[in-house]
């Protein structure tokens, strides 16, 4: 996070938590504060307004947002801090809750309140803002709002869309962060080529689902988006994360093909692969399906990179579906898994259903995905042994000689890293270079940087 220090200044302290949609959430809060004279400090004891930025889509991630908040709230209690805000999806799922587990917050936004932070920081600064209500979720940042980013110079989160339209029984965030609305693609190639004067060489797209993109505006799909950006000279990688399977194009991945710039990457949450888990869980397709899917991509983008997301221990989950689930892991060989244990989240449909699974079967079934994902993703990451790949460095490794980086197929913070073994030669964070791949690990590629 950059830090700015001005004596006469009000200072202030961010602690983001969640997905990077939230951290872009942040980093927009950062940047009005910023403009408005605040003094953003990465020192929490430091900071006479604190701000947790809260997530709440799963149990631990509420639990390490409650975490957060207890320390915020004993700066508070001793004085340290002069204010304590509440931010994110915690608020505008649960207010009341949250103003009775820590009397100390000052001010509760939720989603809908980003653009409104800096008159209710004030309000609590003066105190008077602990019971105001949260706007409704409608906010949408573009291109003219200030923005802090708190990434590496070399890399930026872009939120192409905010809200959701889908009905998966497991999730609140349609409820949170309200309907979808996707920004204007002139809007979004302008922040693009914003970052790229700043330094940024990758930009991450994220939405709640990136493949919805332009269905709301009736004109323009995440293809047409896409290959605007490509045109922005400066960009090196444009990752695409949170695609939808079902809206996968032929299109976009003629696109995606087509531009050098567009990482040969993607980010697809599949869930399951059994037709009746997925029809429980309010999604369509199955595992012949998503196969189809991951056979198509493979041939249009040889060297595509795939990753994705399951969800095991959904009521009514039987011992045959989950089967199915392994027999698509085997089948697809997908590059990148991760995986979540079901459990119940109040406010959602699947909290009601019927044929709950136990926990403990659950988090076996986690182990089971995992394990046989560790196998998968060795075996993927071994066929680029002996092949030259580009990498973007970003921090020194263990030793003198050794640096780590990520290559197009490593999504910043998710993925896994390229260890560069360099000799004499010495690099720079944000650094491209070419480097012949000597081994690999489970989650890495152990790599030789080519000489200049």
């Amino acid at each position: 996070m950059l830090s700015h220090s001005h004596r006469s200044a009000t200072t202030v302290g961010v602690i983001s938590l969640g997905c990077p949609k939230n951290l872009v959430d942040a980093e927009v809060m950062l940047g009005l504060l910023r403009e408005a004279g605040f003094a953003v400090v990465t020192n929490p004891h430091q900071a006479d307004l604190l701000i947790v930025n809260t997530c709440c889509f799963i149990g631990p991630a509420r639990q390490e947002s409650a975490e957060a908040l207890a320390e915020a709230a004993e700066l508070r209690r001793s004085g340290s801090a002069r204010a304590l805000v509440c931010t994110g999806c915690w608020p505008e799922r649960d207010a009341d809750a949250l103003r009775r587990q820590f009397p100390e917050i000052d001010a509760l936004m939720g989603p809908g309140d980003v653009g409104a932070v800096v008159e209710i920081v004030n309000q609590a600064l003066a105190g008077g803002a602990a019971q105001r209500p949260l706007l409704p979720p409608s906010y949408l940042y573009d291109e003219t709002v200030p923005r802090l980013r708190t990434t590496p110079p070399w890399t930026a989160y872009v939120k192409i869309a905010e809200g959701c339209d889908h009905h998966c029984r497991f999730c609140i965030i349609p409820h949170i962060r309200g309907r979808y609305r996707s920004r204007r693609i002139g809007s979004i190639v302008e922040e693009a080529r914003s970052l790229a004067r700043e330094g940024v060489r990758e930009i991450n797209l994220i939405a709640q689902d990136t493949t919805a993109y332009g269905r709301d505006l009736g004109g323009p799909d995440i293809a047409d988006l896409i290959s605007a950006l490509a045109s922005v000279a400066d960009l090196r990688w444009i990752r695409l994360l949170y695609a939808f399977p079902g809206r996968i194009t032929p299109r976009l991945i003629e696109v995606m093909a087509a531009h050098d710039r567009i990482c040969h990457y993607i980010d697809v949450p599949f869930q399951h692969a059994d037709r009746q888990v997925l029809h429980r869980m309010g999604r369509s397709g199955d595992g012949e399906t998503y196969l189809n899917l991951v056979r198509r991509l493979r041939r249009a983008i040889p060297d595509v990179a795939i990753r994705t997301t399951f969800l095991v221990g959904f009521p009514g989950e039987t011992d045959a579906a989950f089967n199915r689930l392994l027999e698509f892991l085997d089948a697809a060989e997908v590059d990148r898994a991760g995986a979540f244990a079901y459990s119940p989240e109040s406010g959602t449909p699947a909290a009601d259903m019927p044929d709950q699974i136990p926990a403990e079967v659950a988090q076996e079934r986690y182990h089971q995905v995992m394990v046989k994902q560790q196998a998968i993703s060795l075996a993927r990451n071994r066929q680029w042994v002996g092949r030259e790949i580009e990498v973007l460095v970003e921090s020194r490794g263990r030793s003198r000689n050794e640096w780590v980086g990520r290559s197009f197929r490593d999504a910043p913070e998710i993925d896994g890293s390229v260890i560069l073994r360099t000799g004499r030669r010495h690099l720079r964070p944000g650094q491209f270079v070419r480097a012949e791949v000597t081994a690999a690990e489970r989650y890495d590629l152990i790599a030789r940087a080519a000489r200049d």
